[in-house]
């Protein structure tokens, strides 16, 4: 058997998926990854979707590209990757539902989508930068990270 996958097993304190969590921090091109990881009953994520890593897990930190908790939590159970990382004992299955004492979730994709502000004035990431609207100021969260399979995938 392969080494365990790395994960977080308890949702970072500005993790999307909890329902405290400031979404304005995040960019578009976070939402749009976190849709590309996104399954549904029915209509799961493959086996070759990304995965998606903790945010403030970056290449060349400590603990670089762990996979999140919360999106672990909410929305696992629908990524046939994960569940086949569960079956072959890469990720224990109690990643598959939040812990007795964790912060409330939002419960699938849409709602947190729902809950997104409409109006983020800067948060824009690196590739919606115009000479009249510049990046982010240095205040404002790096996009998401993408994890496939153990190496970042990197958009855009």
């Amino acid at each position: 058997m392969s080494a365990p996958l790395e994960h977080r097993r308890y949702p970072c304190q500005q993790c999307p998926w909890r329902r405290d969590a400031d979404l304005a921090d995040f960019t578009d091109a976070d939402f749009i990854k976190l849709g590309a990881a996104n399954g549904r009953p029915g209509a799961e994520a493959s086996l070759d979707g990304p995965m998606m890593s903790c945010h403030l897990d970056q290449p060349g930190t400590a603990h670089a590209m762990r996979l999140c908790g919360g999106w672990l939590a909410t929305v696992g159970h629908d990524h046939l990757a994960v569940r086949f990382h569960v079956l072959t004992g890469k990720l224990p299955a109690d990643v598959l539902a939040p812990g007795e004492d964790w912060p409330a979730l939002y419960a699938d994709l849409d709602e947190m989508l729902a809950h997104r502000p409409t109006h983020r004035p800067c948060r824009r990431a690196p590739d919606e930068q115009t000479e009249s609207q510049p990046a982010s100021p240095p205040e404002c969260r790096t996009s998401a990270g993408v994890h496939d399979g153990g190496t970042n995938v990197e958009e855009g």
